[in-house]
């Protein structure tokens, strides 16, 4: 049962987290900045610390191969957890000086949220500045945002960010408009 934690652990803590702190740490990360070499790093810091939990006291080398075989393929499965669950909200935690980067507003889209009829919106953004903090890309919009830009079609959007806790750029707001 101990061998499942590195899967389990990051599941207990996303919810934990939802039920503390809910939307109320922004987490919606700006691409490229991800965490998913954080996320790697947690799951694998995560996967050595309950594999030496689980051996510690068994002497039959046998059973360590398993146990890390294990570790190894339950903290793979806990991977996007933490990247996607636990370290935005984390990220988002504290956030350090906001900048706003204008972009090339390029198109709306918007997918179905898993067995759902539900909506996610996104928009396709372009940057213009070399040394801008943010790259081009698609960015998670509330339903709101989307209908504004569906209907203007702007040629440009400010594009409100803050580097995170953990160092991911967060968005916070696109124009006057608070980011979900």
């Amino acid at each position: 049962m101990k061998l499942l934690l590195p899967f389990a652990l990051p599941i207990l803590v996303t919810a934990v987290i939802a039920v503390s702190i809910g939307n109320d740490w922004p987490r919606n990360i700006a691409p490229p900045s991800g965490l998913k070499l954080a996320g790697f790093c947690a799951t694998a810091i995560t996967g050595f610390l309950v594999w030496c939990l689980v051996v510690r006291g068994v002497e039959d080398n046998r059973a360590h191969k398993f146990a890390a075989i294990l570790c190894v393929v339950t903290s793979v499965m806990g991977w996007p957890v933490w990247s996607v669950g636990v370290l935005p909200s984390v990220n988002g935690l504290a956030l350090g000086v906001e900048e706003t980067v204008p972009m090339t507003f390029v198109r709306t889209e918007w997918t179905h949220k898993s067995k759902s009829r539900d909506r996610y919106h996104w928009v396709w953004l372009r940057t213009e500045r070399q040394a801008a903090p943010i790259a081009s890309g698609r960015y998670f919009i509330s339903a709101d945002t989307y209908r504004d830009l569906s209907s203007r079609q702007p040629e440009m959007v400010e594009v409100q960010v803050a580097r995170g806790l953990l160092g991911a750029m967060v968005v916070t707001a696109y124009g006057r408009d608070k980011a979900p």
